[in-house]
């Protein structure tokens, strides 16, 4: 894991040392093991890389990398996890290799195979290739875009790119400016990252499953290498029990392959069912197989707490430590320096969101400063299996329009056990709104013709703004309501704006984050179940917890109420960062352009009372605006 950086003059001036350097170790915090630069095209391309040591720790994982024959140069960021298999392969085919990393097997498969090389490869990165051949260079980026890649492009004149929005800053000749466009729809809780665009103005993505050929006399375009839609699987079995059995091998598998390193990894354990598995099944792998290449020291558990909290979950992730009685680190999230802090850090995310990214940081802080450079985490399970509560409540809803009353009736079931029990009678009492109307054939119809639609989520599935980005869209509309919803949430809206906060918050100190459900078989073979494999039986992320049976903590396994991560953005407003809030509201050196709030609500905010308690939504709004100043 690491990061890097390139600069092409296209107008053929010349490229220095010096602005490459400049560009590429603004991002230092990505690969605090050392730095690489190399000149190329008559000095006209400069490719960068700064190294987080993970295989191969010695200098011949040093990147940019030549090829053996000296026609390829690589610069990535990323892990190949089958290496060793397609390593294997290539040398039955006369390849030889000086090192034990995975960039030079990748350079090898390049030469060999070109684009379709990609197929093979499992794992996640972002690459540019330079073909000296060829006189191109390749920007190439995973299939899920675990990994991000940002470019800024000006035909004629220069294309640069680089693993974070921040590098930009310190482009030579580059003004980086906000697009308030972007800036709004991300406020307005419209996720842009899956669509190939930035918040800030001409700095664009490469997308997920795509590719681009960049050439000084061709205009740059996007290529899709990677779809799900061709990988599904046609042979699933039909019974329960053999699905779930087929699922618990590519997940036992997934996690042996992100075992392989030459340094510790570490587990973020929430207490939740997705970490909770993830750490259960890296002790079951760890104390059961034998690995040619994993650390000892990868049982360790990091857990967040927050003494006093309602999101605290120390209680849960003690559960999931009792069964595999493996070592764990608390973290306690503590408030010192708060306002000091949480400036840096949103500094350094360069992104906004409703809450600061200090606790999620945090985390891969401490995992840091406890000598582990890689985590593995559980993401990506709640958009493949219905695992947010408004995903719950919109397929609820599709159900009970339709008249499968039957199915939506089961499915509020699940929705009341996702809240707390102190709000569950609440919950209960308002969807029986709903029950009722089910049971009487002209209400039903009533609500049908649209009496009650009007009180229903939005579901703006086809018509979403950021379905068409810089590719093809995924042409949503052609796909039942339930599985149209899956791929919404994991490859247009939830899953790509978690990806890359994620990536921020963990490479901000130095922590590459691996996430097994990921693993691409994993996710088509999720993707070919039916619906019932994942939502049914009284619970959502169905076919994951019937795998774990007997395999971690029943309770965690049952566990059904969903705190989440993130940093308590109402607590703090109310407390330790109150006072820095409202000095930063009334500051005079707010930027106007900037303002992402409506010039009267801000008004309003301003005069707000420094004794008024502020709820949740009042807390995020005023958080909002402060985070889009802090993005200069």
């Amino acid at each position: 894991m690491c990061g890097i950086a390139g600069i092409w003059h296209l107008d053929g001036t010349a490229v220095t040392e010096q602005k490459l350097k400049t560009f590429t170790d603004s991002m230092a915090n990505r690969g605090p093991d050392g730095g690489g630069y190399t000149l190329l095209e008559n000095n006209t391309l400069g490719l960068g890389h700064r190294r987080l040591s993970i295989l191969d720790l010695s200098d011949l994982g040093k990147q940019p990398m030549l090829s053996d024959n000296g026609r390829y140069t690589i610069t990535y960021n990323g892990e190949v996890f089958n290496f060793g298999e397609i390593k294997a392969e290539l040398e039955t085919l006369g390849y030889e290799f000086k090192s034990n990393t995975d960039t030079e097997v990748i350079l090898a498969a390049w030469d060999k195979w070109g684009i379709q090389s990609l197929d093979k490869f499992n794992g996640m990165w972002a690459m540019a290739i330079w073909d000296e051949l060829r006189k191109e260079l390749i920007l190439c980026r995973d299939r899920f875009g675990i990994k991000p890649l940002y470019y800024l492009h000006i035909p004629g004149k220069i294309i640069a790119f680089a693993s974070e929005t921040r590098a930009f800053k310190h482009l030579e000749g580059f003004q980086r400016s906000l697009n308030k466009t972007y800036l709004d729809l991300q406020v307005a809780g419209i996720p842009i990252d899956g669509s190939g665009y930035s918040i800030f103005q001409n700095i664009k993505q490469i997308l997920p499953g795509h590719y681009a050929v960049v050439s000084a006399n061709k205009p740059l375009q996007q290529k899709r290498w990677w779809h799900i839609s061709n990988h599904l699987h046609n042979n699933i079995p039909k019974s329960f029990r053999e699905q779930t059995e087929c699922f618990y091998e590519l997940f036992k598998d997934a996690c042996r392959l992100r075992l392989i390193s030459d340094v510790p990894i570490g587990t973020a354990l929430s207490g939740g069912l997705d970490s909770s598995s993830v750490y259960s099944m890296v002790h079951h792998l760890l104390n059961t197989e034998s690995f040619e290449r994993s650390h000892k020291n990868s049982q360790q558990a990091f857990v967040a707490t927050f003494p006093g909290l309602a999101m605290d979950e120390r209680k849960y992730a003690e559960e999931a430590v009792a069964f595999t009685g493996g070592p764990v680190t608390y973290l306690e999230q503590n408030e010192n320096n708060l306002p000091d802090r949480v400036a840096a850090d949103t500094m350094m995310f360069d992104a906004i969101s409703t809450a600061p990214i200090t606790s999620i940081a945090g985390i891969y802080e401490g995992m840091k400063k406890n000598g582990i450079s890689v985590s593995l985490d559980g993401h990506a399970v709640d958009e493949m299996m219905y695992g947010y509560r408004d995903m719950l409540y919109r397929l609820y809803h599709h159900y009970f329009s339709e008249g499968s009353t039957k199915l939506a009736l089961s499915l509020s079931d699940i929705i009341v056990e996702t809240y707390a029990e102190s709000e569950r009678e609440r919950v209960y009492s308002n969807l029986n709104v709903l029950r009722e109307i089910a049971k009487n054939p002209i209400k039903r119809l009533k609500y049908k013709l649209g009496s009650y639609l009007k009180n229903r989520p939005k579901d703006n599935l086809e018509n979403h703004p950021m379905l068409l980005g810089l590719g093809e869209d995924y042409q949503l509309g052609q796909l039942p309501y339930p599985q149209r919803l899956l791929y919404f949430e994991t490859f247009v809206n939830s899953l790509p704006t978690i990806l890359g906060n994620f990536d921020r918050a963990g490479m901000m100190h130095g922590v590459e984050i691996r996430m097994p459900f990921m693993d691409w078989r994993l996710v088509t073979y999720l993707f070919s179940l039916p619906t019932e494999a994942k939502i049914g039986g009284g619970f959502n992320k169905r076919i994951l917890r019937e795998a774990m049976k007997g395999r971690m903590a029943e309770g965690i396994r049952k566990r059904t109420f969903k705190v989440g991560i993130g940093s308590p953005i109402e607590h703090w407003a109310n407390g330790p960062l109150k006072e820095w809030m409202m000095d930063m509201l009334s500051s005079t050196n707010f930027k106007e352009d900037l303002m992402v709030l409506p010039s009267s609500e801000l008004s309003e905010l301003k005069k707000t009372n420094p004794n008024e308690t502020f709820d949740l939504k009042k807390s995020q709004r005023i958080w909002q605006e402060i985070n889009a100043q802090l993005l200069k």
